[in-house]
C-alpha cells in the first residue's frame, strides 16, 4: 500500500538512520545476473546503493508517486540510474525474469493481508530466473514477550 502522500516529504529525515540492511542487500546483488528489482523502493535508500555497487540499473517498483519522485531526485544526485516504476507489487510483471527481487524493511507489512503477502509471493516465483532469488525482512509479533513485558 502506499506511504500517505503527505508523510513522504518527511520520509527522509524519518528513514536517515535506516542503513543496516543496505549491506546486506548490496551483498546479494552484487556479482547477480539478470535484471535487480526492489519492491517498496521509496525514496531509493536501498536501490542507490545497490546501482551504485553493481554498476546496474535497478528497477524500484512504489505504489507512491511521491516517493518515486524522491527516488528519482537522489539517483540524478546520485549519478546512478533508477527504472522506476508505479504500480503494486501484488501485480508485479517484468519483462525478463530477475536475477534479484527483493523488499527491504519491512514493506510486505504494509500489505494488508496474509492472502495479499501470498500473492506477491506468487507474483515474485512467477518473475524470477530459474537461479534468481527473493530477499525480504519482516518483524513477527511475539505475542508470548509482549505479555511478559506488560506484566
Amino acid at each position: 500500500m502506499s506511504w500517505d502522500e503527505q508523510f513522504a516529504p518527511r520520509y527522509d529525515e524519518w528513514s536517515a538512520g535506516m542503513t543496516d540492511d543496505v549491506p546486506f542487500y548490496v551483498s546479494l546483488a552484487v556479482g547477480t545476473d539478470g535484471p535487480l528489482v526492489e519492491l517498496a523502493v521509496g525514496n531509493g535508500r536501498v536501490a542507490i546503493p545497490v546501482a551504485l555497487a553493481t554498476g546496474h540499473s535497478v528497477v524500484g517498483i512504489d505504489s507512491s508517486r511521491a516517493m518515486l519522485a524522491q527516488a528519482q531526485t537522489a539517483a540524478a544526485k546520485a549519478g546512478v540510474a533508477l527504472d522506476l516504476r508505479e504500480g503494486d507489487m501484488r501485480d508485479l510483471e517484468l519483462e525478463e525474469p530477475a536475477g534479484l527481487i527483493y523488499c527491504p524493511y519491512r514493506a510486505l507489512l504494509h500489505l494488508p493481508t496474509w492472502a495479499d503477502r501470498r500473492h506477491v509471493f506468487e507474483r515474485v516465483a512467477a518473475s524470477l530466473r530459474s537461479d534468481g532469488r527473493f530477499a525480504w525482512n519482516a518483524w513477527a509479533f511475539d505475542h508470548h514477550l509482549a505479555a511478559r513485558l506488560r506484566a
